[in-house]
């Protein structure tokens, strides 16, 4: 069975504690009326009893007080016993009548109150108690009929049977009317991430009032639906950028192959084709490779997690660049590199190094200089990689990590660059709690600063 709509929950929930709500509360006003009702008949029995008592010690007799007008037996019935047991005097009404007598103790209150049936007088409320203390007492008992009592309780049950079920489905009908009206924007919030796919994902949900949980709610949804769309757009951008970058080079290779397919041709110049085809298919696996290395940084894999010496790290990546800027003959110098501890992934670090320093001996012509230091401060090591080469426009150093971006395309891909090396450097350090930065002078060279989160003991 399909479970119920949160309307008729919150509904259910509603009236359900409504209905317990009013139920106890007109238990507890019947219950407090029948009280305060019977409390006012004792009082007046009470105060039956005294006069009867002030006669009796007075020296009426007995016989003269059951004399009373008939009007006063038809509200209140008079008995006054011996101390024995033995009827001194009655009231018509209670011939053949008995009246529990109730055992009056020392220490007891003077009278007593009790409710019993007297044959056809009905319900009828009693008080009893003696006059004298001597071993000739009387006892004085005076009954009322509880008529009038059970009338208003009546009354009063008539009245609570009629007004709180009425209130009771009056509040549940409001209540599900309220909660159709509370829950009515999320309504509209379903229709609309129902329309939202990805061709429309510039569509958002409508925020009605912003201050409350569901406004709160729309706002959160429509910050999310602005990421996947940065995330889509990102991703298509992606995509087209690498069947491009992949189209380049097969298109190249083809070409290379037809033309050497058209006429037969010397032993040389096959050579030369084949030599060209292996190069373009080196790169072609570069750029397989940053592409898959980026495809794991974006599926978010876990890093593994261990303790380097970053300085140890750099050097290694100085020495593996070293052959590379004595062929183009660039100056490729080391200055100061603090020993200090990291935690993370040694060879993505590696590969971090390596790519800005590769950067940096491509875009530095002949003769020119990449200076690699580092520094420390209190939380971070800092590590900065210059180069006296063309420098980056002010216009493309917010985009220099993007993933593809190049400053100048055509000599990218004459050097055999993909696009990918800062980007894959950008990802990699961010992975690991860091930074990267940029600044550039047109012209005088750029600086690639990374910043890396310092090992401390007492963060285990």
């Amino acid at each position: 069975m399909a479970p119920a709509s949160i309307r008729i929950r919150l509904t259910t929930w509603y009236g359900t504690l409504l209905m317990v709500t009013i139920a106890g509360l007109g238990i507890a006003i019947y219950i407090l009326m029948a009280q305060s009702l019977l409390k006012r008949v004792d009082a007046m029995l009470d105060f039956e009893f005294e006069e009867a008592a002030e006669r009796l010690t007075a020296g009426q007799p007995a016989e003269g007080l059951t004399s009373a007008p008939a009007a006063f037996h038809e509200s209140y019935l008079l008995r006054i016993l011996a101390s024995d047991g033995r009827i001194l005097a009655q009231s018509p009404s209670l011939h053949g009548k008995a009246i529990p007598v109730p055992r009056v103790e020392s220490g007891d209150p003077p009278t007593s109150h009790l409710s019993t049936r007297l044959g056809a007088l009905g319900p009828c409320r009693v008080v009893t108690g003696n006059i004298g203390s001597d071993a000739g007492h009387r006892i004085v008992q005076i009954a009322t009929p509880l008529d009038s009592y059970e009338g208003e309780l009546k009354e009063l049950r008539v009245v609570l049977w009629t007004i709180l079920p009425a209130g009771l489905v009056v509040a549940t009908i409001g209540g599900y009317w309220l909660a159709g009206r509370v829950l009515a924007p999320v309504g509209r919030m379903t229709e609309a991430a129902r329309r939202i796919s990805a061709a429309n994902l510039g569509e958002r949900i409508e925020v009605a009032t912003p201050g409350d949980e569901l406004g709160r709610l729309a706002i959160t949804l429509n910050a999310m639906l602005d990421r996947i769309d940065r995330a889509f757009v990102a991703t298509r951008r992606f995509t087209a950028d690498a069947a491009h970058e992949l189209k380049t080079p097969l298109a190249s290779i083809r070409a290379e192959a037809e033309v050497s397919l058209l006429s037969r041709r010397s032993p040389d110049d096959y050579e030369e084709t084949l030599r060209s085809i292996v190069e373009e298919t080196e790169r072609l696996s570069r750029l397989t490779d940053r592409l898959l290395l980026l495809s794991c940084e974006d599926s978010g894999a876990r890093l593994p997690r261990q303790l380097i010496w970053l300085d140890e790290t750099v050097q290694a990546a100085i020495h593996h660049a070293a052959e590379a800027a004595s062929h183009a003959r660039i100056s490729l110098r080391v200055e100061t590199l603090t020993c200090v501890e990291v935690e993370g992934d040694h060879d993505m670090l590696r590969q971090v190094f390596d790519n800005l320093i590769d950067n940096a001996l491509k875009y530095t012509p002949a003769g020119g200089v990449v200076t690699v230091r580092g520094r420390c401060d209190n939380e971070h090591a800092i590590v900065e990689v210059c180069d006296t080469g063309i420098g980056i426009p002010e216009v493309a150093l917010s985009r220099v990590f993007d993933r593809f971006y190049r400053v100048d395309a055509s000599r990218s891909r004459r050097t055999g660059g993909t696009g990918l090396g800062l980007s894959i450097a950008k990802a990699v350090v961010e992975r690991h709690g860091g930074t990267a930065e940029a600044t550039s002078i047109l012209g005088q060279g750029s600086t690639f600063r990374i910043l890396l989160p310092k090992f401390r003991s007492n963060d285990k």
